[in-house]
């Protein structure tokens, strides 16, 4: 009976109450963002590269970019809804850092076709854990939050927050380098020995929220396929459109 009724004055909140543009603060007419910000946002539409998600400039027989077809990433494919740009970054910086939970289902709105399309009913979906101490400072994971809410409203994939943990607090990855990301990186992550018998050579769906260089997700990715899993890929809602270092 609680829950009914914080329900419904949730829902009568949103028909009474105006909303906020969670970028820009102005007037907007649902919970998300107003017409200007939303013509900020970039989308990543086909052809895309097979392997990394990386926009291709026209279509081929095979869509798999150079870099890919040389240096393959350690994920059977990598997706994302948006090229990370201002408008991205700071709805992304909004969700993460700023509180702003009720932004999930917006979010997992953009992501719920491609996660229909990499995901089944055998799936475990494993969200990109923080550590324990950026998880008591922050309060939650906004890559668990979407996670779970994807495999809830698609009914496709297995939640499984608690097959990958971050053993090792790491320093932020801004402004460092490839080769410094991956060093920060090493060894961060481990698959508890009771997760194991769950993972064996069960397909994995990694979920994150952005990916730049792909260092976090490479690494999440290696340490998932030397536990045992099967095909690891990875979802985000924004990635920066460029290609890969060698």
């Amino acid at each position: 009976m609680i829950r009914q009724l914080s329900h419904a004055g949730s829902k009568l909140a949103n028909l009474v109450l105006p909303h906020q543009c969670v970028i820009c603060r102005c007037f907007a007419d649902s919970t998300g963002l107003c017409a200007g910000c939303w013509r900020g946002l970039a989308p990543i539409a086909a052809p895309v590269c097979r392997r990394c998600g990386l926009p291709l400039g026209h279509t081929l027989s095979d869509p798999l970019c150079a870099v890919c077809f040389t240096d393959p990433p350690p994920l059977a494919a990598i997706r994302a809804a948006l090229q990370y740009n201002d408008s991205s970054r700071q709805l992304i910086l909004a969700f993460k850092h700023g509180d702003a939970l009720q932004l999930t289902p917006f979010l997992s709105a953009l992501v719920a076709r491609d996660f229909a399309r990499l995901s089944d009913t055998d799936t475990l979906v494993v969200p990109v854990p923080l550590h324990s101490r950026r998880y008591l400072k922050r309060r939650y994971n906004q890559s668990a939050e979407l996670a779970r809410r994807l495999c809830r409203v698609t009914g496709a994939g297995q939640f499984a927050p608690h097959v990958l943990t971050r053993r090792r607090a790491t320093v932020s990855q801004g402004g460092l380098s490839r080769r410094q990301r991956r060093r920060n990186l090493a060894g961060a992550f481990s698959v508890p020995e009771g997760a194991r018998g769950m993972l064996a050579g069960r397909p994995v769906l990694l979920v994150d929220d952005v990916i730049t260089t792909g260092a976090t997700l490479f690494e999440a990715a290696r340490c998932l396929s030397g536990s045992g899993s099967g095909d690891v890929s990875a979802l985000v809602l924004a990635r920066v459109v460029r290609p890969r270092e060698a």
